[in-house]
């Protein structure tokens, strides 16, 4: 979330951190403990950068009694500065009114009305928010019994920004920590530049490992370049939150979009305004009815290149990847910087079609290309990096590149400052050459 620069409001910000799973489910519930642990972890100041204020932070791990709960979040609700909501936990059904629940503590199947949360008190406690002053942040997994979830089942205030996933239900076992509330806490500590969490959340939900059937819940992509996706203090064009279903396939790094000269090119990918009903059992609604935007296709494919990895196209995803970059070829040349984007979308489709060789290479290759416009500090050449990594990690042994993109990769982790995971790729290339491997750090004396 960013804060406005001008005319800051003098009062105290607020992140209420709310996590909880019932204590005597057996189900593979997701750890509250682990979840507050991972956000309590991180600066407060890197949460809403900008904000120059005091910020207060109030963890709630596994409380029981919503009437407790709702106090908690009332109070936080009256905070005149600006407010992350973080929730994790499960979303469950009662049988009588069926409305949405968050599970408390105390929480069983037959208690729900009496001992959980409805979603509905959330909702309207945040209905007074100044726009632009909210984020909510979810990791949740979704009961048998909350599925389908309709359209009004998480509905917020359109002035609320919202960012998060939620998962399928969860089988029996021990609780597990939640990887997207891990995958997005790590962005948020490692990111040199602080970015906003409309650019992190679509990172972390790639990285987070989703199950098939999960939502991913984000901002619309056409938001203009006078609103951001969370608190500061003065009022901008709200932008209703929306969901996508994850596919079967591994989650692929978002498609970047245009973004103004100060925000780098990676940012959420274009997501639909509502859920067609045959898409997906379970749906994020908006809180009022969205016109689906119009994408001009010949100055920016990319959200047309989204629409169709989203639909398992990749194919004409592919061929549209390459006619724009026979266009910036033609139009600005194979150096110009337009070139990184194209690269970007490259290794994007590399990693939506599972061929995580071709998508370090592709990555590796945006990165070095940004280096030439590009200082390594840079959020895009560490984004670049970092996801080059990420898929280099998960080549395995016997692909033929692997000792070449190990070699490039080392170097750019040395440029970029990460001495240590340059080292770490080094020795993975030493195990597997053998004594004679020479790591490219002795190339220069």
């Amino acid at each position: 979330m960013t804060i406005n620069g001008e005319d800051r409001d003098t009062t105290r910000g607020q992140v209420l951190l709310l996590a909880a799973a019932p204590v005597g489910s057996r189900r593979r519930l997701l750890d509250p403990e682990a979840a507050v642990g991972e956000f309590a972890a991180i600066p407060a100041q890197t949460l809403m950068p900008g904000w120059h204020q005091p910020v207060e932070v109030v963890p709630l791990v596994n409380p029981s009694g919503p009437q407790a709960v709702l106090a908690r979040i009332r109070a936080a609700a009256a905070v005149p500065g600006p407010l992350l909501l973080y929730l994790c936990g499960l979303l469950v059904r009662d049988d009588r009114q069926h409305q949405v629940h968050l599970a408390l503590a105390d929480t069983t199947d037959t208690t729900i009305r009496y001992t959980a949360l409805p979603w509905a008190w959330l909702a309207r406690e945040l209905a007074a928010r100044r726009p632009d002053t909210t984020a909510v942040v979810l990791d949740l997994l979704a009961d048998n019994g909350c599925l389908p979830l309709q359209p009004a089942d998480l509905a917020l205030p359109p002035r609320i920004a919202r960012f998060g996933v939620v998962g399928p239900p969860a089988r029996r076992g021990p609780w597990q920590p939640p990887a997207y509330t891990a995958a997005l806490s790590h962005l948020l500590r490692s990111t040199p530049d602080r970015q906003h969490l409309a650019q992190l959340h679509p990172l972390a939900a790639g990285h987070a490992g989703l199950p098939p059937g999960s939502i991913v819940i984000g901002p619309r992509p056409d938001r203009s370049e006078g609103t951001v996706d969370g608190p500061r203090p003065h009022p901008a064009t709200p932008a209703p939150a929306t969901a996508t279903t994850a596919p079967p396939a591994p989650p692929a790094p978002p498609i970047p979009s245009p973004a103004p000269p100060s925000a780098p090119p990676s940012a959420p990918p274009p997501t639909s305004s509502a859920a067609e009903p045959s898409a997906s059992p379970a749906a994020e609604p908006a809180a009022e009815p969205v016109a689906e935007p119009v994408a001009d296709s010949a100055a920016d494919p990319r959200p047309a290149i989204a629409e169709a990895i989203r639909g398992g196209d990749h194919r004409t995803a592919a061929d549209l990847t390459a006619r724009w970059e026979r266009a910036i070829v033609q139009t600005a040349g194979p150096k110009s910087p337009a070139m990184g984007d194209v690269l970007e979308v490259q290794a994007t489709l590399a990693v939506a079609a599972g061929a995580v060789a071709q998508a370090t290479e592709r990555w590796l290759a945006c990165a070095e290309h940004r280096l030439t416009w590009t200082g390594p500090g840079t959020s895009q050449v560490q984004l670049a990096v970092r996801n080059a990594l990420h898929c280099w990690q998960r080549t395995t042994d016997e692909e033929p590149s692997l000792p070449e993109t190990g070699r490039r990769l080392a170097e750019l982790l040395r440029t970029t400052g990460r001495p240590r995971a340059a080292a770490a790729a080094e020795d993975r290339l030493a195990d597997l050459n053998g004594p004679a491997y020479t790591p490219p750090t002795a190339w220069s004396r």
